[in-house]
């Protein structure tokens, strides 16, 4: 078996493979590096199990070559002979000090580091299924996806009151929040007959505000606002998180249908009168499913605590700073 003839400028390299037994290969040096060339002994045969071939000291197992195989889209044998090639070339580099060289130190600590990553995720993998615990931690994050209760997306106009207000100037505000409510009714038959849209603002929005801000405020402030969805205990449906009063989302979840005006609602801000723009309907998925399409995370969050713990033992007897952590992270692991 032999292996295609390899130019570039005046360098040739001609590797002669037997296809059983034991040969020495001659790599030829390329200009006046050939009294540097190396006698690399290739073994195929009389091997042990798992290896395919033997290139001096190294082994070339029958994994590596099935996964190059895979990788180029080439026959077994053609595999084995590439990995023979590759092993060749790095005797002869490592004979010509090209392993010490700054830019290939780098390399070879990038494939090392690939690997080892690699290796902390396979071992997040095997040490069992997500528990209760990790399955919270990333609930945390991904709840408004994978268990998102109902919620009720509102318009709304308040009356501002201080919580401290005397008994007369909350009746004053009462009555302008009834003159709100009687005069935002306007906008209950537009609510009914329309659909909410993901692309554009909500038609109902403008008219109500519109209509509340017309009302007499008798020195308060009114403040109108389309707010976030938010669940019956107050929760707010976004990324961002956060929540409502439980006085204002109780008062919002008794909407049945858009367009259905609440009655007057007191939180500590003031009075509220609420429009129902949309109810959304819950997404749960089942427990069992859920650990299914956490897991990858939850093997990184494992893999990661892992990466960080062997960094912190490691960075004080290296003598690096926090650079290495930020240069580890952008090793990117085969998957």
């Amino acid at each position: 078996m032999k292996l295609p003839h390899l130019r570039r400028d005046d360098c040739v390299i001609d590797h002669s493979l037997w296809a059983t037994g034991l040969s020495l290969v001659l790599i030829a040096g390329c200009g006046n590096k050939a009294d540097e060339s190396v006698l690399a002994p290739v073994q195929t045969s009389n091997l042990e199990s798992g290896v395919v071939a033997r290139v001096g000291d190294e082994a070339i197992v029958g994994s590596g070559v099935a996964r190059i195989a895979v990788a180029q889209g080439v026959s077994v044998a053609a595999a084995r002979e590439l990995a023979i090639r590759d092993a060749l070339f790095a005797a002869q580099a490592k004979a010509e000090g090209v392993d010490a060289e700054p830019n290939t130190q780098l390399m070879i600590n990038a494939a090392l580091a690939r690997r080892m990553l690699r290796k902390m995720f396979d071992d997040a993998d095997r040490a069992g299924p997500v528990t209760d615990e990790e399955l919270a931690r990333v609930m945390e994050r991904r709840w408004l996806e994978l268990d998102r209760p109902e919620g009720f997306r509102v318009v709304h106009a308040v009356v501002r009151t201080d919580e401290g207000i005397d008994e007369a100037k909350r009746n004053k505000a009462k009555v302008v929040a009834e003159a709100i409510r009687e005069a935002v009714k306007v906008v209950v038959e537009k609510a009914k007959t329309t659909t909410p849209s993901r692309e554009q603002a909500d038609p109902v929005v403008e008219p109500f505000k519109a209509a509340a801000e017309a009302v007499e405020r008798d020195g308060f402030t009114i403040t109108v606002e389309a707010l976030e969805p938010v669940t019956a205990d107050g929760q707010v449906l976004s990324l961002g998180g956060g929540g409502y009063e439980k006085a204002f989302a109780e008062g919002a979840a008794k909407l049945a249908a858009r367009g259905d005006l609440s009655d007057i609602v007191t939180t500590r801000y003031g009075l509220h009168v609420m429009l129902l723009l949309e109810r959304i309907p819950e997404a749960r998925t089942p427990l069992d499913e859920r650990r299914r399409m956490v897991r990858e995370e939850v093997l990184w969050m494992r893999s990661s605590a892992t990466r960080q713990k062997l960094l912190d033992r490691l960075r004080p007897t290296a003598g690096v700073g926090r650079e290495v952590e930020t240069l580890l992270v952008m090793v990117p692991v085969d998957r």
